[in-house]
């Protein structure tokens, strides 16, 4: 009688099916055991010494039993007891970092995009999770180095005094709304001195910026008309780009002469920010107004001293 010879296609079917079955059977014992533990409530630890596992082990199965998401779909997990143990404790990781409803989406994406299929390895799996170890850590990193800002920022308003620029420059600290009321003597040193194009070599605000381009940072500048041309190469050297200038409201309809009437110049850098807003003067309360209209927090007034909650100031 002659031996029953099967074919490589026919070899393949048999153990996928084989396959099929024990991932069936990881998760009727994992649906299982978990039952068992919800039912006996306190009893887990003999649950564990009468099945001969440790307890280690029973809450890797109680992991997966638990999991509805890899309930819910079966066909699509890898088959080994390994990997749907990991997939449990990165969902769980997502769902911890992200929140439950943009974790749970998150971790569906990864079988949506094909990052995780049935033929997915326990390596692959801990590549993605050692992907998102690491992005808590910078993220975690990050936050260690904001607060420690926050720290130096509220203790700077604590015991705000007269500051000066220098002093903040060494704090180390940024800033994402900056207004420059310079003063005459500064003006005149800048532009006689030929400092037009490196005015921040004097006056060094670009060292308060926040290195993340994608903050939208805003700085204002208050001169004389007669000034407006060292404002806007002063925004320039800051590394603002300068916007607009804003003016006073002329009651005559003809042009007028504004150089010895104060004009506010408005630069920006990083994402850019849409904003309509009209200011009502350029005496100091309504410059901040404005500037807490069109950025954001940490703030920072340069040139005057004031008092005004959430602001910094300097002098010098």
């Amino acid at each position: 009688m002659l031996p029953n010879i099967m074919s490589l296609e026919d070899h393949v079917k048999k153990i996928n099916l084989a396959k099929s079955r024990v991932k069936n059977s990881i998760f009727e014992m994992a649906e299982a055991i978990t039952n068992a533990v919800f039912q006996l409530e306190d009893r887990q630890k003999d649950l564990a010494e009468q099945l001969g596992m440790s307890r280690g082990t029973l809450s890797k199965w109680i992991a997966i039993g638990t999991n509805q998401s890899l309930m819910n779909m079966k066909q699509s997990v890898p088959e080994t007891f390994d990997s749907l143990y990991q997939l449990s404790s990165l969902e769980k990781q997502y769902n911890k970092f992200y929140g439950d409803r943009e974790g749970h989406k998150k971790f569906l994406d990864l079988f949506k995009n094909n990052f995780i299929t049935p033929l997915s390895q326990r390596d692959d799996i801990n590549n993605i999770l050692k992907l998102h170890k690491d992005k808590i850590k910078q993220t975690t990193k990050k936050t260690k180095y904001l607060d420690s800002k926050d720290q130096q920022f509220s203790k700077i308003i604590k015991n705000q005094s007269e500051i000066k620029l220098a002093v903040l420059i060494k704090s180390k600290l940024f800033f994402n709304t900056i207004i420059v009321v310079p003063l005459e003597e500064q003006l005149k040193h800048w532009r006689q001195n030929g400092l037009e194009g490196d005015i921040n070599s004097d006056y060094s605000i670009r060292s308060l910026e926040n290195k993340d381009k994608n903050i939208c940072q805003i700085c204002l500048i208050k001169v004389k008309g007669k000034d407006i041309d060292i404002g806007i190469k002063a925004l320039d050297s800051w590394g603002y780009d300068f916007k607009k200038i804003l003016t006073p409201r002329q009651t005559k309809s003809s042009l007028v002469d504004i150089s010895s009437e104060f004009v506010v110049l408005v630069g920006s850098k990083g994402t850019d920010k849409q904003e309509n807003f009209n200011m009502r003067s350029s005496a100091t309360i309504d410059l901040i107004e404005y500037a807490e209209q069109i950025g954001g927090q940490p703030y920072l007034f340069a040139g005057e001293k004031l008092n005004i909650k959430n602001w910094v100031y300097c002098v010098g």
